[in-house]
């Protein structure tokens, strides 16, 4: 028994030491001890050889989202209770033999939205090969994704995908070893030992080795997002058990640096190994295609006199309505709800409204991460942000999260955010303009929100209150209670989501009330139908004093 373990031993250990011979130097030397460590990992996961030989892993399971990155709560305290998204029938393909990757899943809301993709269990089919990051629609479809898509939902993209598709400790300890990859030098983390890998495209992550067990124990990363300027995210592997001869995790945890939020968690069911899996190539349609470039193209409506909508369409969203109002001195903008890029955009379109008067001050009408989605371009231009008083500590930690790997604007030259806050009214009032500015009192969406009132032309602006989405009216006594209380007289509504189909841009009182009564009868009709199943939907009923 005494000498085959020794024969096994040596064998393992001249497969160890060729491959080291045959693996060219990179940033270290021939021998290094970041090679010789990932050698050593790579044991510990059920062999060098064996890890090389795999052709093919896809995970089944199932995980949650933190809705927004953890930015679409109730109002913006670290102690609220966090939102989020189910994705059951998830399975992650790790295609290693042709370097490709997909992952599938269908996602549902676990808390009532307007939008019925939020409550349809909607499939989600994301692919990279390669330089090529693609999507299969539910129709068939395929569609060439942007080559960078960072927004208020998600962060997306060729990046992105890759380093997904090493979130798994095998794909990641092959990934690190490959002739063309980068090593640093190791160094020490308590109870791990970090090796910072870059990749031959660029793509850069560090990957931590567990120094008792061998295992890697987590794989981090970081990609630009629009309201942290970049989020750094940090996947702890947990649970390892044998798979196959391979020892993989039941648990993935992926964390990031802001609020430590736990944006994805992944349940494992099962693995299969080297198993018959779908093609991953990308369609040759969309081969020589270019990646789909994100719109700036700002548009504009007239209100009334000095009152203009403002719309650029944001990644992967719809368009965004920023509405300006016109004073003796200055502009003011009533949300920008878009990506940095629109951001920018919509700004410096602003500036030319009114022969030349600047854009001084933007009005956020909550903290969620879509509405403040522009909200470093705007303190890097030097506006003063407007916003419930509530909002402030949220705000700064967007307007001062670091971003040193993908420095934006206001990582380049920052700038202080000066803020003026709001408790239950604001006027802001000259010669030439007036504007009220009310707290959207008791919305079950959104504790601390604002809309504006510009009386003179019995218009509001609001986001999310009527008009968070087309489909479902959860809350849909608060458009009408708040022109109650404050007593206002309304005549047009300045949505930030154009989310009507048939009225797209500004709307009429009676369009409004005419979507709300058709979202009430939608969302009543879901609720039914999903108690005659036996099942308590979320939010279900519907509690309304109006419909």
């Amino acid at each position: 028994m005494a000498l085959r373990l020794l024969h096994a031993t040596m064998i393992l250990w001249l497969g160890l030491a060729g491959l080291a011979a045959n693996t060219p130097a990179t940033a270290q030397t021939r021998g290094d001890g970041a090679t010789t460590l990932l050698q050593k990992s790579a044991t510990a996961l059920g062999g060098l050889e064996r890890i090389q030989a795999v052709r093919n892993i896809t995970l089944n399971g199932y995980g949650q989202y933190a809705y927004m990155f953890g930015g679409g709560n109730i109002t913006g305290s670290k102690d609220a209770p966090m939102k989020f998204e189910q994705a059951n029938d998830l399975h992650r393909i790790y295609d290693l033999e042709h370097d490709r990757y997909r992952q599938l899943e269908r996602r549902n809301f676990l808390f009532p939205f307007a939008i019925a993709a939020g409550h349809d269990f909607h499939p989600i089919s994301e692919s990279l090969d390669g330089e090529i990051a693609y999507n299969i629609l539910p129709d068939g479809t395929a569609q060439r994704s942007p080559r960078w898509r960072e927004d208020a939902h998600q962060v997306d993209g060729v990046h992105m995908r890759r380093m997904w598709s090493l979130n798994n400790p095998v794909a990641a300890i092959r990934a690190a070893l490959r002739p063309d990859s980068k090593r640093s030098a190791v160094r020490a983390d308590g109870a791990d030992q970090l090796v910072d890998v870059v990749l031959a495209p660029g793509d850069k992550f560090t990957l931590a080795i567990d120094r008792r067990s061998g295992l890697p124990s987590f794989i981090r990363w970081a990609n630009p997002q629009t309201n942290l300027g970049q989020m750094t995210m940090t996947t702890r592997l947990t649970g390892y058990t044998l798979h196959d001869g391979l020892m993989l995790p039941l648990g993935y945890a992926t964390y990031m640096d802001w609020r430590n939020i736990p944006y994805l968690k992944i349940y494992v069911d099962s693995y299969d190994i080297d198993g018959t899996i779908a093609d991953l190539a990308a369609p040759a349609a969309l081969r020589g295609a270019e990646p789909p470039a994100p719109p700036a193209i700002v548009t504009s409506e007239v209100i009334a006199p000095g009152v203009w909508r403002l719309a650029a369409a944001a990644q992967g969203s719809t368009t965004a309505g920023t509405t300006a109002f016109e004073f003796t001195d200055h502009i003011m903008l009533f949300e920008l709800n878009v990506d940095q890029r629109a951001a920018a955009a919509i700004i410096a379109f602003a500036r030319g409204l009114a022969q030349g008067k600047p854009v001084t001050q933007v009005v956020v009408s909550h903290a969620h991460f879509d509405h403040a989605a522009g909200i470093r371009t705007a303190v890097a231009n030097g506006l003063t942000v407007i916003s419930r008083r509530n909002n402030e500590g949220i705000l700064r930690e967007m307007a001062t999260h670091p971003a040193p790997d993908f420095p934006d604007l206001q990582a380049r030259h920052p700038k202080p955010m000066k803020f003026i806050p709001v408790d239950e009214h604001l006027r802001l009032s000259d010669r030439a303009m007036t504007v009220d500015l009310y707290w959207a009192r008791d919305n079950i969406h959104m504790a601390d929100a604002l809309f504006a009132y510009a009386p003179q032309y019995r218009l509001i602006a609001e986001a999310d209150i009527a008009t968070a989405a087309y489909d479902y009216q959860w809350w849909p006594d608060n458009y009408l209670d708040l022109i109650g209380h404050y007593k206002l007289d309304v005549e047009r509504d300045s949505p930030v989501h154009s989310v009507s189909p048939d009225h797209p841009g500004v709307m009429t009182q009676a369009q409004v009330l005419e979507m709300i009564a058709g979202g009430v009868k939608r969302v009543r009709d879901l609720c039914a139908d999903r108690l005659a199943k036996g099942f308590f939907f979320t939010g279900c009923p519907v509690h309304s004093n109006r419909y």
